[in-house]
């Protein structure tokens, strides 16, 4: 294993990024904090869920990557990324494939990228299993398209068809060699 690690985890909506990063946290891997200029939703707390900013409060050269998804701002700050290397071996995060792009080029020696795979048909399936407009699921999957999310970035590392939870997170934790 290296001496510290980035699990950067990529995939479309529904591909159960967000999910694996939960059981990621539970192993002991705490989770990246990325910033929004979007507001909480029910139940969210800054510092937790997001950094939550407003956009006047936000400097483009503090972050690594910063992209553009429903007028709202979403992005990963170096020093959240450095903060979290002085603390932890082994951090995660989600994010878009520019995203893990921009973190190879920051932190190419500790990023691992991971691309989550899922077809069309079990990502609408479920999207609308937890409850997602059909509207909304039309949404994600154009922006899905439209975002190159279908396929692996350049860089991928270890590409996984997400089928079961526990599975996945075996075998990105085989894959880094590190036991939790």
């Amino acid at each position: 294993m290296r001496d510290k690690c980035i699990i950067v985890m990529v995939g479309p909506s529904g591909s159960g990024k967000t999910t694996i990063g939960e059981a990621l946290t539970r192993k002991g891997i705490p989770k990246l904090v990325t910033t929004t200029t979007r507001a909480p939703r029910s139940g969210e707390q800054d510092g937790v869920d997001y950094h939550f900013r407003a956009v006047e409060e936000l400097n483009p050269e503090d972050f690594i990557e910063q992209t553009l998804y429903n007028h709202k701002v979403y992005g990963l700050t170096k020093s959240v990324v450095s903060d979290a290397l002085r603390e932890h071996d082994v951090v995660h995060v989600s994010l878009d494939r520019n995203g893990a792009e921009a973190m190879k080029k920051f932190f190419p020696d500790e990023t691992v990228v991971v691309y989550i795979h899922i077809s069309t048909e079990t990502m609408i399936e479920r999207m609308r299993n937890r409850g997602d407009s059909e509207e909304k699921i039309a949404e994600r999957i154009q922006h899905s398209k439209e975002q190159d999310e279908l396929v692996p970035p350049a860089g991928t590392d270890l590409i996984i068809e997400n089928i079961n939870i526990e599975e996945t997170v075996n075998r990105i934790l085989m894959y880094l060699n590190f036991t939790a």
